[in-house]
């Protein structure tokens, strides 16, 4: 919802597709410092309160916004100021989760626990975000924001009931800098690991950059389904991603994640190229719900990948390394803002079809390794 209400406020504001995708942009580029780091302090502290501080803060900075704009907030700087602030947030909740889910669960559970945590993460979304349209259109930007808060809020009281038996491994001796940089080693030094990462930039750009695109979709110039035809779209998104995370909880195990991974980037671009010829919403919604749908895959795979070819006490650097991709995504959505404005949003998302299928095809053919993991 919070995101919705952000990009909407953004286009009220500006009327730019540029602005909107910048938007994304600058929510996204703090998890360039906070993603790497924040896996090096998952590794060192408690990763439940660490995330349940950030859940805190991530509360009262969205009430912030709120009652801003509440107030009749129309600086887009201050916006962006406020939006980055959030940003911090989302890479040390995404690294501390995952980590969590597989301290909690243990690696014999881990595709089971990390896509039942994907499943209500989803369903919370899409409702979230269907609500969203109806709350804007009729309650205004303000109100969807002070309920986005009060989710941050409950999300924290949930946290702190998690029964917590501790991150399996030793803690890391030396510094965080010197942990960062074993982290960044490992990584880079994979034939596995580093495979996942590029492909992870691949579907934050032009994958999930998508969903940027979405404002503009809903305006005039394309459906004209307003507010309440953005928060359609988002949802469509957020129930493709329940069906696909039910799918992978319900499997026993997956002895090639890696193939899998590639698979399903391969069905992002050709799904891509589905939404860049839709002309009819309804069609284009089915579209949005299957690119929910392997894009949920995607992200259980990327995760499980990182942690079962880490070892124990480097698990949270291996996913802070991932979580690096949610700050290099943005240069997808800033693309698309500008072909949006130089050409149309279909032909945008056709030459981002393009992008998602060539490097996958180029990735997969030179990592031999991540096709049997």
């Amino acid at each position: 919802m919070q995101r919705i209400a952000v990009a909407w406020l953004i286009l009220t504001l500006t009327d730019s597709a540029i602005f909107v995708t910048m938007a994304f942009a600058v929510y996204a580029l703090p998890a360039l410092v906070v993603g790497p780091f924040g896996g090096a302090l998952a590794d060192r502290l408690n990763r439940k309160h660490l995330m349940l501080w950030v859940q805190v803060f991530s509360a009262a900075a969205t009430l912030v916004l709120a009652l801003l704009v509440m107030s009749g907030l129309q600086n887009v700087l201050v916006v962006f100021v406020l939006v980055a602030v959030l940003g911090f947030g989302l890479p040390l909740q995404f690294t501390c989760g995952q980590t969590l889910i597989y301290d909690v669960v243990g690696p014999r559970n881990a595709l089971n626990g990390v896509s039942l945590w994907s499943v209500g993460l989803r369903s919370v979304g899409a409702l979230g975000a269907i609500l969203g349209g109806v709350v804007i259109e009729y309650g205004g930007i303000g109100t969807a924001i002070i309920l986005s808060s009060v989710g941050y809020a409950l999300a924290a009281v949930s946290t702190a009931f998690i029964r917590h038996p501790g991150p399996s491994g030793e803690r890391p001796e030396g510094s965080v800098l010197q942990n960062l940089g074993s982290g960044f080693k490992l990584v880079f030094g994979s034939r596995i690991l580093l495979p996942v990462l590029l492909l992870a930039v691949v579907a934050e750009a032009f994958g999930y950059g998508m969903l940027s695109v979405f404002p503009i979709l809903a305006d005039e110039g394309v459906y004209g389904v307003g507010a309440i035809g953005l928060g359609l779209m988002n949802g469509a998104f957020g129930v493709g991603g329940v069906v696909g995370a039910i799918f992978l909880a319900a499997l026993p195990d997956l002895s090639r994640k890696g193939a899998a991974l590639m698979g399903v980037m391969l069905v992002t671009g050709l799904l891509l190229v589905a939404l860049s010829f839709s002309s009819v919403f309804g069609a284009a919604l089915a579209v949005i719900a299957g690119m929910g749908m392997v894009l949920a895959s995607y992200d259980a795979l990327a995760v499980l990948l990182m942690q079962d070819n880490a070892p124990n006490g480097m698990r949270g650097r291996a996913t802070g390394t991932l979580v690096l991709t949610f700050g290099i995504g943005p240069v997808g959505p800033v693309a698309l803002g500008f072909m949006i404005d130089s050409i149309s949003a279909r032909a945008a998302i056709g030459i981002g079809a393009v992008v998602v299928l060539s490097a996958t095809v180029l990735i997969a053919a030179s990592a031999k390794r991540l096709r049997s993991a």
